[in-house]
C-alpha cells in the first residue's frame, strides 16, 4: 500500500518493504578468504565460481543472480553434461582465488543436467571426491583465527578437509581423520579430536582465539577445547593436495585472519538462515 507524506499534500512514496538481511560480511567483514555458493559481500562484483562442462572441457564463469548462484546460466552451459568446478572465486576483497587444473581434482556441482543439491536441505552444494583447491596466495596466520565450512559429510569413512599445506597432512585447520571417523583440528604439533562421528548435513566452525585456545564447534554446539601452543600455521590450499582427500559435499569455507569469537553466535545465524544446515 502508498505512503501518503504530509496529510492532504498529495505525495505519495511507493510501499515500503522491509530492509533485506545484511550479507554475511557486511556485517562481519575483514575476512582472509571467503568462497561460496552464495553472494557473501554487497560490494563484491565478481563472479561466484568457474565451471568446466565435460561435453567439451570448455570453461566458463558463472556469476550470481541476486545474492544467489546463477544456477540457470549454469545449468545452460553444462547442457545434458556435468559440470565441475575449477576455480572458487574470493568474496573477500582479496583476490586469493582457490584453483584447480586437475580434472579429477575438480568438485562436481552439476550431474547429467541436474544440479547437484545437498540430499538433506536441498540446497546447491558440490560433491568433492579426490579433490583439493590451490590458493592464489599463501595464508600465514600468526595468533588469531577463526574458520568456518558449510558441508555434508557422505560417510564415516570419508575425510575432509578445510584450508591445509599442500605438501604434508598439517597445519590442517579442520577435517574428518578417516581411520577413527573423528573430526579433528590440527593445527601444528596440535591436535583436537572429537569422537563425533555424525553423517549428514552440517555446519561445522572451528575457532582459535588469542590465549592459545583451540575450540571447535559442530552446528553451534562446543565439541571440545583444548590448549594450543602454536604460534600459528599456514594454509595454501582448500583441502590437501597430497595426504589428506575429501569426501562430501561441500557449499562455503570463510577465514578471518582475527579473532571472531565475538560474533560466532551471530555468524552461525547468518549462515543457518541461508543454508539450513542444522
Amino acid at each position: 500500500m502508498p505512503v501518503i507524506l504530509g496529510g492532504n499534500t498529495g505525495i505519495y512514496l511507493a510501499s515500503l518493504a522491509p530492509p533485506a538481511p545484511s550479507l554475511l560480511l557486511d556485517t562481519y567483514p575483514n575476512a582472509a578468504v571467503a568462497y561460496s555458493l552464495r553472494k557473501l559481500r554487497t560490494a563484491y562484483s565478481g563472479n561466484c565460481i568457474r565451471v568446466r562442462r565435460s561435453v567439451d572441457n570448455a570453461e566458463q564463469d558463472i556469476a550470481f543472480s541476486g545474492n544467489d548462484l546463477d544456477t540457470a546460466s549454469l545449468l545452460t552451459f553444462c547442457g545434458a553434461g556435468n559440470g565441475f568446478v575449477t576455480t572458487w572465486y574470493d568474496q573477500s576483497g582479496n583476490a586469493n582465488n582457490s584453483t584447480q587444473a586437475t580434472a579429477a581434482n575438480q568438485a562436481q556441482i552439476v550431474s547429467s543436467g541436474n544440479l547437484i543439491l545437498d540430499p538433506i536441505t536441498n540446497k546447491i552444494t558440490t560433491t568433492w571426491t579426490t579433490d583439493a583447491y590451490t590458493l592464489t596466495n599463501t595464508i600465514t596466520t600468526v595468533q588469531l583465527m577463526y574458520h568456518y565450512m558449510v558441508f555434508n559429510r557422505t560417510s564415516n569413512s570419508s575425510s575432509a578437509a578445510g584450508l591445509s599445506k599442500s605438501n604434508n597432512t598439517f597445519p590442517t585447520m579442520l577435517r574428518w581423520l578417516a581411520t577413527l571417523g573423528d573430526m579433528t583440528t590440527r593445527l601444528n604439533s596440535v591436535i583436537i579430536h572429537s569422537t563425533n562421528t555424525t553423517t549428514g548435513s552440517n555446519l561445522v566452525t572451528t575457532l582459535r582465539d588469542g590465549s592459545n585456545v583451540v575450540k571447535m564447534f559442530r552446528n553451534s554446539i562446543d565439541l571440545t577445547t583444548g590448549t594450543s601452543s602454536n604460534i600459528g600455521a599456514t594454509f595454501d590450499s582448500w583441502g590437501n593436495a597430497n595426504a589428506s582427500r575429501n569426501g562430501g559435499n561441500y557449499a562455503e569455507l570463510v577465514h578471518w585472519n582475527n579473532d571472531q569469537e565475538a560474533n560466532r553466535t551471530g555468524i552461525e545465524t547468518n549462515v543457518n538462515t541461508y543454508w539450513n544446515a542444522y
